[in-house]
């Protein structure tokens, strides 16, 4: 009888703790969302996706690092946690599903969903054998004096980012006594003469090459279109080529095939989310000469992106007019950079 009793507590007992463990399970998601009212600060390049209860933004755990319940990996760029590391059933790793295809860059083999940098100026991403880079340097480029006629945009030595120099061979003109007109340096000036108002004067430096010879890359300039007058680092997609696209056939008598077509409509596809509708796309052929084929005109335009978890964004993105073939192959020397 005293056995019955006891196994009869025991059971009471272990119930009671399951009824526990399942009563806060349930409870572990609110019935109704509460968010911070503006999202955290992720890394550059990271994404935000949505907590384990579906309800707030969160920085997605990127790949090879720990990830959980409550720490879900980036599955925009294909990665799942692997529960299990390190003997925790509850805590894991980011890992890339086995879809993902592994991207060579420089000689060197990354997996997909891995995060690297070829320089200290770039933060690259592997994705599906396509590598997407983020520029590392501050968006915000502080100018030279106002007064400098031939601001140049530099790297000092030693230095990793670019800065503002004069080169006026050490001459500033006088600052006058109050709002005039001033000449703009060459390449900066949409027309000869501007009105001053407060010691500015609005410009746009050029855009900087694509930070890869193929696939989807990045380009910068620093502008001072706004209504602050502030130096600002933009930054636009860019794709001169795709990978995978083969060496174009060269005519008879020619020695470069500078532009080529998409045959079909095609989407462009960025941090997993990609273009509607589909595009034309143009691309650089090759030059059989051993010359580089880069872009000599473009515009620029502001594509939608969807993303699979449902939200959309909209980003600058470099469109092709027309290519050269080049002897300056910086591209490849810039990537190399440590």
């Amino acid at each position: 009888m005293q056995t019955l009793y006891n196994g009869l507590i025991l059971s009471s007992i272990f119930l009671m703790l399951v009824f526990c463990v399942c009563e806060q399970a349930e409870n572990e998601c609110p019935a109704e969302c509460s968010c911070p009212p503006s999202p955290p600060a992720c890394a550059r390049g990271v994404s935000w996706v949505l907590d384990h209860c579906g309800c707030c933004k969160v920085c997605a755990k990127q790949f090879n690092e720990d990830c959980s319940a409550t720490e879900p990996c980036d599955h925009i760029k294909g990665l799942r946690c692997h529960l299990g590391a390190g003997g925790d059933p509850h805590r894991g790793l980011c890992r890339a599903e086995a879809l993902g295809l592994p991207c060579e860059f420089n000689g060197r083999m990354y997996q997909h969903g891995e995060h690297f940098q070829p320089n200290c100026q770039h933060q690259c991403t592997c994705m599906n054998r396509v590598v997407g880079c983020m520029p590392l340097c501050p968006h915000q480029v502080p100018l030279p004096d106002w007064r400098c006629s031939r601001p140049h945009l530099r790297q000092p030595e030693g230095t990793c980012c670019e800065e503002w120099v004069c080169e006026d061979d050490n001459h500033i003109s006088e600052e006058p006594d109050g709002p005039g007109l001033t000449t703009l340096p060459d390449g900066l000036q949409s027309s000869k003469k501007v009105l001053l108002e407060s010691s500015c004067y609005p410009h746009s430096s050029s855009w900087s090459e694509c930070s890869v010879t193929c696939g989807m890359g990045l380009s910068s300039r620093v502008t001072r279109h706004n209504p602050q007058c502030q130096p600002i680092k933009q930054i636009r997609l860019c794709q001169i080529r795709p990978c995978e696209q083969l060496p174009a056939t060269v005519k008879k008598g020619k020695k470069c095939q500078r532009m080529t077509q998409s045959q079909d409509p095609v989407s462009l596809t960025f941090a997993g989310c990609s273009t509607a509708p589909l595009h034309w796309l143009r691309s650089c052929g090759t030059c059989a000469d051993g010359r580089c084929c880069m872009p000599s005109r473009t515009r620029t335009v502001r594509m939608q992106f969807h993303c699979p978890n449902g939200e959309d964004f909209y980003q600058n993105v470099m469109w092709i007019h027309r290519c050269k073939c080049s002897d300056n192959c910086q591209i490849d020397r810039l990537l190399r950079k440590g």
